[in-house]
């Protein structure tokens, strides 16, 4: 026995022993790994078997590259016409001052909207220099449509020395975009490059890009796109759709293609298709070239370190036991010394010891075994018994907490014939069950509160505002000489009216929010309102410059909805985009069927920064102008929000930057 204890304890030491040294084997492991200093994501993606072009730093250089190269393809367009560069296209000094923009022509009724000089003219002249003797620059060549500068200031009404100074600042910058289009054609050529990129202008047919088999031949769309898919990391996009397709490009959707377009000047006649892709063949020696080679030495260096840490790891785990036993053996030393400190513990302690104890005696006692196993057995049928009622008592703690939970009113907990613990546990969750209560009930009656008080301050309002609105319609008919007078009563009437709308709206933002309202649900024909409301708001549109874009189903769209509420969201919807769209944008309108749902999305870009959260926006008086500038009052969005909810539909908002998407869903009604 001695001798197989002693084996045991000296087996027991070898496995502690070559546990701590694989231990030992993986911290000093970890901190050759850790001296690679190899990224997160490489280490990542290497052992996830993915190639360079699936990791995440290639996708980020791919996503630079898209970024920059549009940026090139905007320079190239206002340098390039016909694949070469072109000194003939024009500048208007102010224009490009103001948005760098170039011109192909300008008809001779637009001469005097501001001076402009042939493009390489300009180029020339910022190159050779300008003089000024006695305030008057030495004009090497001429502007457009007249004879000098002098001439220009003259019949136009302009100050000389502020179009000279425009001329130079205008041959500054002409010099500097003319270096960056000099620098590009080095830089971005396919043979310095492993990026490839194309420009399709499809107003006036011009197709700029750094692949020159694509520039001679000018293939067809369906060929071009071939072409860049047969990368396997491209951006292609689409003005007319504004269509995406992009693989292996990391986040750069992120970004507005057409925004970075107009910021870098684009010289576009109109729609435009735009493709961007990687040569993931690497002919270059560029970057990606680069990448390519310090990630496939990672693998070489990673894989094999891998599989020698995994094979340690094995190892450790497989003698991880015996650590175990150890670390358990001490922890239940230093757990006996806390639980003396612990006062529940101590009592635990303490009945468990007591019951060890009156075991001991009983077995202690003189008499037949036939006794002492009685004994045991009613000691040990005591404590079950015990332990059973405590049990029972803790499953009836847990039956009044989930009562209280359900929102029961009777979910008090009986404390009497409970332990003493138990019934400690007991008045606790009773009193904080009392607590919640009060806390509800003060709650809802703050929420009864707030809605009785803005039905009737919306009610009280009614009166002497219709009697406002009357009166001033009455006296608007009435002749009034005084100009000033009229313009007042002007002010008053819109101010009456904007005062009526916001309070119905909280009259209805008040009713929605607390579900007070009636529902009449029937059959509603949601493509046809939606086209009815278009029709109403195309002129409101028209008037901020919002060109507005819908796509409806073929065929009759039925939902079920309350049809007065259903218009209330409609219009409130529509409303928004009429007071918080950029002007000169579109506005998209997406009605479709997407399973059981008849599904509204309205899409616009924001004239204001939406710096707030979606949720934000739905929260009654938050409004997308903080301004506060127009006539919103911050409540059409929470009124439709809890409209469409109330009639078991969805209300979602999205946003992107300034991009503003609303989507509105409803049952259908598929009954014939």
């Amino acid at each position: 026995m001695k001798n197989r204890r002693k084996k045991t304890f000296v087996f027991r030491r070898i496995i502690l022993g070559v546990n701590l040294v694989m231990l030992a084997v993986l911290a000093i492991g970890a901190i050759i790994g850790n001296g690679y200093q190899y990224t997160q994501e490489t280490w990542r993606d290497a052992l996830n078997g993915k190639t360079y072009v699936e990791t995440a730093a290639f996708q980020d250089l791919a996503s630079d590259a898209v970024y920059n190269s549009i940026g090139v393809m905007a320079r190239t367009s206002r340098m390039e016409r016909a694949g070469e560069f072109d000194p003939d296209r024009i500048i208007r000094i102010r224009d490009y001052l103001n948005s760098g923009a170039v011109y192909d022509e300008i008809p001779e009724e637009e001469k005097e909207d501001g001076i402009c000089y042939r493009l390489g003219d300009l180029y020339q002249w910022s190159l050779k220099g300008t003089t000024v003797r006695e305030d008057v620059l030495q004009e090497i060549y001429q502007p457009l449509f007249y004879g000098s500068i002098q001439e220009y200031a003259n019949q136009c009404g302009e100050e000389y020395q502020e179009l000279v100074d425009q001329i130079q600042e205008a041959m500054e910058r002409l010099k500097e975009d003319v270096a960056a289009y000099q620098q590009d054609l080095k830089t971005w050529n396919s043979g310095a490059t492993n990026v490839r990129f194309a420009l399709w202008d499809l107003g006036s047919g011009e197709f700029y890009t750094n692949v020159t088999e694509l520039g001679n031949a000018k293939p067809a769309q369906e060929t071009l796109e071939a072409y860049f898919k047969g990368f396997r990391s491209y951006y292609i996009f689409d003005s007319r759709s504004t269509s995406v397709s992009q693989v292996n490009v990391g986040d750069y959707y992120s970004y507005n293609t057409q925004a970075l377009l107009t910021g870098g000047a684009a010289h576009l006649d109109g729609e435009y298709q735009l493709y961007v892709g990687i040569d993931t063949s690497f002919p270059v020696a560029d970057q990606f070239q680069r990448g390519q080679t310090e990630y496939e030495n990672a693998v070489g260096t990673i894989l094999p370190y891998a599989k020698g840490m995994g094979a340690v790891t094995v190892i450790w785990l497989i003698t991880l036991p015996a650590l175990l036993v150890t670390l358990v053996r001490g922890a239940r030393r230093l757990g006996a010394v806390l639980l003396e400190r612990v006062h529940v513990a101590v009592r635990i302690a303490i009945y468990f010891v007591a019951y060890q104890l009156i075991q001991m005696l009983i077995r202690l006692l003189p008499g037949t075994g036939g006794v002492e196993d009685a004994l045991l057995l009613i000691l040990n049928a005591g404590v079950l018994a015990v332990l059973i009622l405590d049990g029972i008592q803790r499953q009836k703690l847990l039956e009044g907490v989930e009562s209280m939970k359900s929102g029961k009113e009777e979910s008090a907990i009986p404390a009497e014939h409970l332990f003493w613990n138990n019934r400690r546990m007991a008045e606790a969750v009773n009193e904080l069950g009392e607590d919640l209560k009060s806390a509800v009930q003060e709650q809802m009656k703050s929420e009864r509160m707030k809605a009785d008080l803005i039905t009737n301050v919306s009610h009280d309002l009614k009166t002497p505002l219709t009697s406002i609105i009357n009166y001033v319609d009455l006296m608007k008919r009435e002749p009034i000489e005084n100009a000033r007078a009229e313009e007042y009563l002007e002010v008053l009437d819109q101010k009456s009216q904007r005062l009526k709308q916001l309070t119905e709206d909280l009259v209805e933002a008040s009713r929605a929010s607390s579900g007070n309202v009636t529902l009449q649900i029937t059959r509603i024909d949601l493509k046809e309102l939606l086209m009815q409301t278009s029709g109403e708001f195309e002129e409101r549109f028209a008037a901020r410059g919002l060109r507005f874009v819908a796509s409806y189903p073929q065929e009759p769209l039925y939902v079920k909805a309350d049809g007065r509420r259903l218009w209330r969201i409609i219009e409130n919807l529509y409303r928004n985009v009429e007071k918080y769209a950029m002007p000169h944008t579109r506005v998209y309108l997406d009605v479709t069927r997407e399973g059981d749902e008849g599904v509204i999305s309205m899409k616009n870009i924001s004239e204001q920064p939406l710096n707030i959260s979606a949720e934000e926006l739905t929260e009654r008086f938050t409004r997308g102008d903080e301004s506060r500038t127009t006539e919103g009052s911050g409540l059409g969005l929470s009124i439709a929000k809890d409209l469409t909810e109330l009639q078991n539909g969805r209300f979602e908002i999205y946003l992107d930057g300034d991009l503003f998407k609303v989507t509105v869903a409803f049952p259908c009604d598929t009954e014939v």
